[in-house]
């Protein structure tokens, strides 16, 4: 049941169920509730990272019972692989001023954290009032910064995901669900 079959293994290895839609809509509401408590009478921007953010950013301002200001920020680290490079450039930046403004950036997985160190880093550089993480899952295991998400879904053991929004070379996106792969050729039963 936990095995979606609408689309082909990822390079031979199972995908495997790690949070239903109706799961990541809990969290989703979850977070929408406390950040909405917590930024009451405040000006807030979501600098929502791409690619991988954009459906949780999507759901995400749709729970929020507070106006925003959203911008878009792309970062680049993985490349073509499942691991990091390690090397962060900038391939799209931010286009409003935060200047003043408290600002929440919004992440699909904290993996190494090296990434997400350089975006709080750099905003800060343009005087924000505040710059906060809310990220859908962390995968701490991976940590090479220290670095902790403000808002935090849910923590994942080390395992490479894929689905709503996160990809695996730029496929895998369109799954409304989040699965994990198994490597090797046996489905997880």
């Amino acid at each position: 049941m936990g095995f979606y079959t609408g689309v082909k293994d990822m390079e031979g290895c199972p995908l495997n169920l790690l949070l239903s839609r109706e799961q990541i809509a809990s969290i989703v509401k979850d977070l929408a509730d406390q950040i909405s408590k917590d930024y009451r009478e405040k000006e807030l921007v979501l600098v929502c990272i791409l690619k991988g953010a954009f459906m949780f950013l999507s759901d995400l301002i749709r729970h929020l019972r507070l106006p925003v200001q959203i911008d878009f920020v792309r970062l680049a680290s993985y490349g073509a692989g499942t691991k990091t490079s390690g090397r962060i450039e900038i391939t799209k930046d931010i286009e409003i001023s935060i200047k003043g403004k408290d600002v929440l950036i919004i992440e699909d997985i904290i993996d190494s954290g090296r990434t997400l160190q350089f975006l709080k880093d750099r905003l800060s550089l343009s005087n924000p009032r505040s710059v906060k993480i809310c990220a859908l899952l962390d995968k701490k295991a991976r940590r090479e910064v220290e670095i902790e998400a403000d808002y935090l879904g849910k923590e994942i053991d080390n395992v490479f995901v894929v689905g709503y929004g996160i990809d695996f070379n730029e496929t895998y996106r369109h799954l409304p669900e989040i699965y994990y792969i198994t490597p090797g050729n046996q489905r997880k039963k």
